[in-house]
């Protein structure tokens, strides 16, 4: 699973700043599992100001000690800031009272960062009380970045071991979950005279809704052709009285190209750019096509359920 990761910002050279970032900032994020970057320790062979870049575009976190004012430092937060991303500010305790003699001022905290929650510290060697609340700041900032990070190693996961099954595997397991979401949504199943074919139906708000499913490897144009609306439009209108809506539901494992349903349906009206066409058609029919197609997982597959569904009733 993917470790977070943190760069730190501080002034180079200059003792103190090493051993509170060797005594305490360092242990803290051993502790939390998180990986440090602090640009003038590691290996490179690029441009200076190319490396600090690629790092705050790849870090997740970033610890900016203001200690000594350096240019640098405000630079690398702010633009960490910029890209939404958190960032937790430190300094040395004696930052936060100007000195009159601090013409330059090069020991203190400037105007536009005084505002934040900034974590102090003093000692280098008797570190318990920062390393406490710094502890505990990146718990809070961390949380949402873990949780991210355990979503997407879930997904990846799921596609994972949903890659590895057969094409017949991967049909049937997302036709067992369209089936289990009608039940759920109270569909009822019917059967087309004389096919194969089956639909669902569901009467709500004087409107009669039907889904034709069509679940396949690759939804090509000689698969398409033979599914249209024309062809299970008169099953779905006889003893009707009501409002038909017609959909017949596309579910392809392999990505279908746009082009190919621009090719297939020049009469339909997108209405969701590759996955709804709203075919116009007299009197009390309804039609649309949807497509899901690209699925790489149940989940995902669940989601542009739901999705569609919403277009559906």
């Amino acid at each position: 699973m993917k470790k977070i990761s943190c760069f730190v910002a501080c002034a180079f050279g200059k003792s103190d700043v090493d051993e509170i970032y060797k005594n305490a900032i360092l242990p803290v994020l051993k502790l939390m599992k998180i990986k440090a970057y602090r640009v003038d320790q590691i290996e490179y062979n690029d441009d200076i100001d190319n490396k600090i870049i690629e790092l705050l575009l790849k870090c997740d976190i970033c610890i900016a000690d203001l200690t000594y004012s350096r240019p640098s430092v405000y630079y690398e937060a702010g633009y960490f800031t910029g890209l939404r991303k958190s960032v937790i500010h430190i300094a040395r305790r004696d930052h936060f009272s100007p000195k009159i003699e601090d013409i330059y001022g090069n020991f203190k905290i400037h105007f536009d960062l005084q505002m934040k929650n900034i974590i102090q510290w003093s000692s280098t060697s008797r570190t318990d009380t920062f390393k406490r609340k710094l502890l505990s700041r990146l718990r809070l900032v961390s949380k949402p970045l873990i949780q991210r990070i355990e979503k997407e190693h879930k997904q990846e996961k799921a596609q994972s071991d949903f890659s590895k099954l057969s094409q017949e595997e991967k049909v049937l397991k997302i036709e067992s979950q369209l089936l289990k979401f009608l039940n759920e949504e109270s569909w009822i199943g019917n059967k087309v005279k004389e096919t194969r074919y089956k639909f669902y139906t569901k009467v709500s708000n004087k409107f009669k809704n039907c889904i034709f499913p069509f679940i396949t490897s690759s939804a090509t144009k000689e698969y398409l052709r033979y599914r249209g609306i024309n062809r299970f439009r008169y099953e779905v209108l006889e003893n009707s009285e009501t409002q038909v809506n017609l959909n017949i539901l596309f579910i392809s494992i392999r990505s279908v190209p746009i082009n190919r349903l621009e090719d297939m349906y020049p009469e339909a009206k997108p209405i969701v750019n590759g996955k709804v066409l709203e075919v116009t058609t007299p009197g009390v029919l309804n039609a649309r096509y949807l497509f899901i197609s690209n699925v790489k997982s149940i989940e995902g597959f669940n989601k542009e359920l739901k999705i569609i569904y919403e277009e559906i009733i």
